[in-house]
């Protein structure tokens, strides 16, 4: 009687390609599923990013629509816009300066860049200086009282979101963010419309404690914040000429870093108060913001490629591949009266 055959096992080779085969598929399905958790984490970003823009520059074209101005011939400026490009310039303004930061200079003054074979000028091919605009002006707060003048400005500051960066145990992350500063309606009423005068200034270095407070140079951190992450914020603004084009005012050229409206009847038009704004925000994904807060903290996370020629060229290298600019154009609809 025959015995039946002894069954065979895999051979060796088989085993090999059996493994090999069950690798590929999991670095396949691994690929895939990494790529789809990045899409989905870049879309969410996207939202987040979108959604902060859209906040922003809702607020500031309610306030700009709303802005008063008024040719009384007392040496008022009802709109005031400016560019900080030096360090020291920022102190009163509240920032949390570092050896490494937004940088100052050439690299960051692209206030009216030459677009070339062209093309149309774009806000969004600006860059505003170490600062981003400085703006202040008079507008009717709908918040409250329906149309009673107050005073507000925006402006981006670098300081900590919360608590303190100093707190060796907890220490808060240091980001960029945009203000808007509203000064109550009696405080402005005190203070008088000239947005530029004195009683707006401030010179302390700690950020404001209240609304109630008349500067607009120091915005307070827990109740001003409008978005995070914006690195960049400015303005172009415009009048009409006589065919009904539109002619830009500010910035008149790269290094036109100051424009004070005047009240005057026929000021020039370095003094002339804006029909049209093109506002312009630059806004980090949080992907950005994590690198660039690897960079600026230096402590050798992180170092610049080769290519980079400089820290300058290097930081905003990093803000153009992880950032979205968002720019919107707003009439400005308070004439002179």
């Amino acid at each position: 009687m025959k015995s039946a055959p002894a069954p065979k096992g895999f051979t060796l080779l088989e085993l090999l390609v059996a493994v090999v085969i069950t690798l590929v598929l999991a670095a396949v399905m691994l690929a895939v599923t990494t790529g789809t958790l990045n899409l989905w984490r870049r879309t969410q970003d996207n939202a987040a990013v979108s959604a902060q823009a859209r906040l922003a520059l809702d607020m500031i074209e309610r306030d700009l629509q709303a802005a008063l101005h008024r040719q009384e011939g007392t040496g008022t400026a009802w709109l005031a816009a400016d560019v900080i490009n030096h360090p020291a310039g920022l102190s009163a303004h509240g920032w949390r300066t570092a050896a490494f930061m937004k940088p100052a200079g050439a690299e960051s003054q692209r206030l009216a860049p030459s677009p070339g074979n062209g093309r149309v000028p774009a806000i969004a091919d600006a860059r505003f200086g170490l600062s981003g605009v400085w703006l202040r002006f008079i507008t009717t707060n709908i918040d409250a009282n329906g149309s009673v003048p107050v005073a507000v400005s925006y402006q981006t500051v670098r300081r900590p979101v919360s608590g303190s960066s100093a707190d060796p145990a907890n220490p808060a992350d240091v980001r960029y963010s945009l203000f808007r500063s509203a000064v109550a309606a009696d405080t402005t009423f005190a203070a008088g419309y000239s947005v530029t005068a004195a009683a707006y200034a401030g010179t302390a270095a700690a950020s404001s404690t209240a609304r109630a407070a008349s500067t607009l140079t120091n915005p307070y951190t827990a109740g001003d914040a409008l978005a995070t992450n914006v690195v960049d914020f400015g303005v172009w603004l415009y009048v009409r000429d006589s065919t009904g084009a539109l002619r830009r005012i500010y910035p008149a050229d790269n290094t036109d870093l100051a424009h004070a409206t005047s009240d005057a009847a026929n000021p020039g038009d370095s003094g002339r108060y804006p029909e049209v704004a093109d506002v312009m925000v630059r806004i980090l994904t949080d992907e950005g913001a994590r690198r660039l807060d690897a960079m600026e903290q230096a402590n050798g996370s992180i170092t610049r490629p080769g290519d980079q020629a400089g820290d300058a060229e290097w930081w905003w290298g990093v803000v153009e591949a992880d950032s979205r600019v968002f720019c919107r154009r707003i009439e400005i609809k308070g004439g002179a009266g």
